[in-house]
């Protein structure tokens, strides 16, 4: 073992630190102890590449970067990808929680071997553009948030991967909080997508099938202002699909007031429903999806477990546990890659549930109908008439007011709609009233509303 090549406390809310190596390196480890913190520490060679990312929350640990991928951590970069390992290289750290900031220590050394493979492991990105078009089903399911021990999950990949399957997901994107996963576990009955979660007091924002993580050109602060933060996320439309998560659940609800709400793709409504609190959280979304749509926005309802416990574990006060894949999205294309399950959600082809399919049958129409005015009949189906003892009702909302209840597994709905703009969308509700599922809405004559609310605070004041 040679000397620490840099040996510091986390002892700010955010720094950016620079040390020098003066030699080729083969093996670095990089070493945190007694932790009370929840910190992001990112790594930059000198050529300015991002080789490390880390979320530390447990009290000590180490993440390694070698010549061999098969010995590098998840979430670092093998050196062998680095062009420049000779030269000035850079530490940003953040303390998310900043309890006792000074107790952390972190130590970069050279080492000389590991004893840790990861050699049953295939490229996420490469995974992502992949072009194995073979068809097969009419939808795919998937968990579009969960997460690791690589943030503050207690699940390993590898456990992710099997309760996934358990659960007859066709796909999931592990979304852990502000790292990104260039390699995965293999599995050959389950696709892992890659995705990041960024995570930031103004909100919780996932980046989907992103090509990237935005800290490869942006400092870890960046994401506490703003301005920055909202040109982040614009940023990150060009290389992913980015929705807003848990967006009304306090303290993590979304509070950048500025933020345009053209930019508004994508959105959770089911959230982690078995949270004690999500109920509320999740009404309150709804509500604000409402407004939304009724002020002429195309925002693509979607859900996700936000899974953090171990398969069976439950949320204190909770009588179910908490398991990836509960939402469950349907997404409706015929082929399991990114290319088509991205274009299928960006026409709002999902639908939401927290267990089996809802369908929403609109036979002569499209999902957008301008220049529209006529009568219309819909069917929604559900594959099942319970969940959890109790029976399901299917709601059809029209410009955001419920027309009919339905206690049934099959539904049928049909109106006048005049030429004047209108949506119409399926939810299913327990009969307690809470929400089991969600369709998208199909549009009726969009092109002739303007929008009244802008920028988020607009929709917040609403909501008041």
């Amino acid at each position: 073992m040679r000397d620490s090549f840099l040996k510091f406390n986390l002892d700010k809310s955010y720094a950016s630190i620079e040390f020098e190596i003066d030699r080729d390196i083969d093996f670095i480890s990089i070493n945190w102890q007694n932790n009370k913190e929840f910190f992001s520490f990112y790594l930059y060679s000198p050529d300015n590449k991002l080789c490390a990312q880390i979320i530390g929350i447990s009290e000590k640990g180490t993440r390694i970067l070698s010549k061999e991928s098969t010995k590098t951590s998840p979430c670092l970069l093998s050196l062998d990808k680095i062009k420049i390992t000779k030269g000035m290289w850079r530490v940003d750290y953040s303390v998310i929680t900043n309890t006792d900031a000074c107790s952390t220590i972190i130590e970069i050394k050279e080492e000389k071997s590991s004893d840790i493979f990861y050699d049953d492991e295939y490229d996420l990105l490469e995974n992502l553009y992949s072009d194995n078009l073979e068809e097969s089903n009419e939808y795919y399911t998937c968990d579009f948030h969960t997460h690791t021990i690589f943030s503050d999950g207690l699940m390993t990949r590898e456990e992710n991967n099997e309760v996934a399957e358990k659960q007859g997901l066709d796909f999931f994107i592990p979304t852990d909080h502000n790292i990104f996963h260039y390699t995965w576990p293999k599995n050959s009955h389950v696709k892992t997508y890659p995705g990041i979660e960024i995570t930031s007091s103004l909100g919780h924002i996932n980046f989907l099938f992103a090509e990237k993580t935005p800290f490869e050109e942006h400092h870890a602060n960046e994401i506490e202002d703003e301005e920055a933060l909202s040109q982040i996320i614009t940023e990150a439309s060009n290389y992913s699909l980015v929705s807003i998560n848990h967006s009304f659940m306090e303290p993590w609800d979304f509070k950048i007031k500025d933020f345009p709400l053209n930019r508004v793709k994508f959105m959770e409504i089911i959230n982690s429903p078995t949270l004690p609190s999500a109920n509320e959280a999740i009404e309150k979304a709804l509500k604000a999806w409402n407004y939304l749509l009724n002020d002429g926005y195309k925002v693509v309802a979607i859900g996700g477990s936000d899974s953090h416990l171990k398969a069976g574990d439950k949320f204190y006060g909770s009588e179910y546990p908490c398991l990836l894949g509960d939402p469950k999205n349907f997404i409706y294309t015929r082929i399991n890659s990114a290319a088509y399950i991205k274009e299928a959600m960006i026409k709002a082809d999902v639908s939401v549930t927290r267990r089996d399919e809802l369908k929403l049958i609109y036979t002569g129409l499209e999902r957008e109908n301008d220049g529209f005015n006529g009568n219309i009949k819909l069917v929604a189906y559900i594959m099942q008439e319970c969940f959890h003892g109790s029976k399901l009702n299917i709601h059809w909302v029209l410009d955001g007011k419920v027309q009919k209840v339905d206690q049934c597994k099959q539904s049928s709905f049909e109106s006048y709609i005049d030429c004047n703009y209108h949506w119409i969308r399926v939810d299913v509700r327990d009969e307690d009233g809470h929400l089991y599922g969600h369709s998208n809405p199909i549009f009726f004559n969009r092109n002739k509303i303007k929008h009244n609310m802008i920028v988020w605070k607009d929709l917040l004041d609403k909501m008041k």
